[in-house]
């Protein structure tokens, strides 16, 4: 499974820059895979997504009403567009915006985000077939939601609609993790934990977006009721961004089995599972 090390995100948070926070994905056209450079967007209405920012172009001032943003190719490519648009814009929720324009007994495609976000969605040709377009509804456990509206030619559809629907995956709704989980191998600057020692454990990068306290790595076990039962296998204390920690964890099959805690700047106590992204084998983390 490839892994993908993102160097320029781990230079940004341990060096402080003031610019945009960036990761590497992979991103799969006509089944092929092709590695990009993406940057996080963070929209004004409480989400973000991440886009390639050299290829791709996020407008904020074409919404007539100020809750919805188009992103495009940059080059100017007629034609293909992704419209993101909160139900304010809309005047309806992004669920009567997905049955008004694909009808109501459509079999929709479904996608459920590394992030959480669930997004539902059909794609369907008009104007004789030289235009494709899809709709999506995109939600958050909280019922936080956008419609997606896609408009691409057909002959650009493989390319630059695939771009497009990659970067509808990505949409987080609230605030971002305060800390991330990055594969760490290769990375020996920074203090190190071990807390597996078998042949299979791997070395994990744990870093901050902001400051917090009481970091604790967790070992998971699923009960019968289908939680986690959590237990404390290391305290590590404050964790702040400039100062990331490397631990070593071994991972057992697909139910995670290694997690964090800590609390936020706020006092807010967050538990987070590490997981594996079944696309590109880039870790995640998703509360529980």
């Amino acid at each position: 499974m490839k892994r993908i090390f993102s160097i320029t995100l781990i230079l940004l948070l341990l060096t402080g820059a003031a610019c945009a926070e960036t990761r590497e994905s992979v991103i799969y056209l006509e089944g092929e895979p092709e590695p990009v450079t993406e940057t996080l967007y963070e929209t004004p209405w409480g989400f973000s997504f991440w886009y390639d920012a050299d290829l791709l172009t996020v407008d904020e001032s074409m919404s007539e009403n100020g809750y919805s943003l188009t992103v495009y190719p940059t080059d100017s490519v007629l034609g293909v567009y992704m419209e993101i648009m909160l139900p304010e814009a809309i005047g309806m929720d992004s669920w009567e915006y997905l049955e008004s324009n694909t009808g109501f007994d459509t079999e929709y495609e479904s996608y459920y985000t590394d992030t959480g976000t669930e997004i539902l969605g059909y794609v369907k040709p008009a104007f004789d077939n030289d235009v494709i377009q899809g709709f999506y509804a995109a939600s958050s456990n909280n019922k936080d939601q956008v419609a997606i509206f896609i408009y691409c030619l057909t002959e650009a559809w493989e390319g630059w609609g695939h771009r497009l629907l990659h970067t509808l995956q990505t949409i987080t709704f609230g605030p971002l993790p305060a800390v991330l989980a990055d594969w760490a191998e290769n990375y020996e600057a920074a203090p190190s934990v071990t807390v597996s020692d078998d042949e299979y454990a791997t070395w994990i990068l744990f870093i901050a977006r902001r400051p917090v306290s009481d970091f604790q790595v967790l070992a998971l076990e699923m009960n019968e009721e289908y939680d986690f039962d959590a237990q404390t296998v290391y305290s590590l204390g404050t964790l702040t961004p400039g100062t990331p920690v490397r631990v070593s964890l071994t991972f057992y099959g697909d139910i995670p089995n290694n997690g964090i805690s800590f609390v936020d700047g706020d006092g807010t106590f967050h538990r987070y599972a590490v997981d594996m992204s079944g696309e590109d084998g880039s870790l995640y983390l998703w509360a529980f």
